[in-house]
């Protein structure tokens, strides 16, 4: 029975998916099918038309940067929904739980687990004003 409860305890947190959402402040466009095109900004260029605010959390991922790639992940899924080709990061937190496993007849399995939170402005950027060649913006280094 302890091992089972170890087990659970163990694979339990990894079990976590990303979620996210939306808060429409524009002009909603067709969704974008490759939600892995949008681009991860973190500057606001200076022709964008904002289109909602968009969060995403996850506690997947084995480690915590593996959890911020689930959340980045969700973030372009959110704002391919709405049709945005870009999201500008605007803020990043960790969110940290410890929990507790009761075992019968023997001490608790204690464990923790953290949570990834990304929010940003999902933005249309006129394709032309993009530049294909331009270097991909670091996501995680702000």
């Amino acid at each position: 029975m302890i091992r089972f409860a170890l087990i659970l305890a163990l694979i339990l947190p990894l079990l976590g998916c990303a979620t996210g959402s939306a808060l429409v402040i524009g002009q909603v466009r067709t969704a974008i099918e490759d939600h892995s095109s949008i681009q991860i900004l973190t500057t606001m260029p200076a022709d964008a038309e904002e289109i909602a605010i968009v969060k995403a959390s996850s506690d997947s991922g084995w480690t915590e940067q593996g959890s911020l790639d689930y959340a980045v992940d969700e973030l372009r899924k959110q704002a391919a929904k709405l049709g945005a080709n870009a999201v500008v990061i605007t803020g990043r937190d960790t969110s940290s739980e410890v929990y507790s496993v009761p075992v019968y007849n023997s001490s608790p399995i204690i464990g923790s687990s953290s949570v990834e939170i990304v929010q940003g402005i999902a933005v249309w950027i006129e394709p032309e004003k993009v530049n294909p060649y331009a270097e991909e913006t670091d996501p995680y280094a702000w």
